[in-house]
């Protein structure tokens, strides 16, 4: 019978997400013996802060990367260039086919802003203005412009691949998540994990993100910005990652600065 390990409340809980990221992955990996296929909307420019980098270039798993901004589909593109296990697709997912601007801090206004908005896009203006202003008091409407991209549903992308199966699905759409989710029957697909980004404006919806993955029968957990959707008993993380990740294993090298939220 398992009994519940109760619930470890670290001091400083940003501290775990990336462990945590990184023990559902393995999990997978080691499910499907490294035969792992992703399927990421919103892919960015394939490395900031881009959790399928490393398993693309050391871990042998192979994907679809779908990026709509073309500034940030060329760096995708470029990263990717030599692959043979990875495609790239400069188009964005919606419940609907058409044409429609996307939204982002351009090149020449970049260098005032933070990092983290330089590869921010959405279809929604008012998204990325609230985000410029927030990081900038200054901001000004001309630091945000529209790029017209096309727009293809998920399940017309599939079929015409001819992708009936994915492992993981990463959805980061720029708080058009759950639309990208009604362009496809995310439960056919037999997906070991989806990550769903969810947060600032997004909060709000948060029970219909949580409503859409339970019904593709998975259980749902929140990892820092992300909605994590699990197949019941689906992953297993070895004992002794788990051990040695919390600063139990005889003659491990202490790093404080890792251990010192316990």
């Amino acid at each position: 019978m398992t009994q519940s390990l109760g619930l470890f409340a670290p001091r400083r809980p940003g501290k775990l997400l990336a462990p945590l990221q990184t023990m559902v992955l393995n999990g997978v990996h080691d499910r499907l013996a490294g035969r792992v296929f992703v399927l990421q909307v919103g892919a960015r420019d394939g490395q900031t802060n881009d959790p399928f980098r490393a398993r693309f270039a050391s871990d042998g798993w192979s994907g679809l990367l779908i990026e709509p901004h073309p500034a940030h589909f060329a760096a995708l593109a470029t990263l990717h260039k030599d692959s043979e296990r990875v495609a790239v697709l400069n188009l964005g997912i919606a419940s609907h086919a058409g044409t429609q601007p996307i939204y982002a801090v351009p090149e020449t206004a970049a260098p005032r802003y933070p990092r983290k908005l330089h590869l921010a896009a959405s279809l929604t203006r008012e998204r990325i203005e609230a985000a410029a202003r927030a990081a900038l008091p200054d901001a000004t409407p001309d630091d945000v412009t529209p790029t017209d991209v096309p727009l293809l549903r998920m399940d017309t992308v599939l079929r015409e691949l001819g992708i009936d199966r994915v492992d993981v699905v990463a959805i980061n759409a720029g708080g058009h998540e759950l639309d990208v989710l009604s362009s496809f029957a995310l439960a056919d697909l037999g997906a070991t994990a989806v990550i769903v980004h969810c947060t600032g404006a997004s909060l709000p919806h948060e029970p219909a993100y949580v409503a859409a993955l339970e019904a593709a029968g998975l259980l749902v957990f929140r990892i820092g910005d992300d909605l994590v959707g699990m197949h019941p008993g689906g992953l297993r993380v070895p004992l002794e990652d788990l051990l040695t990740f919390f600063g139990k294993r005889v003659g491990q090298e202490e790093d404080v600065d890792a251990t010192s939220d316990a």
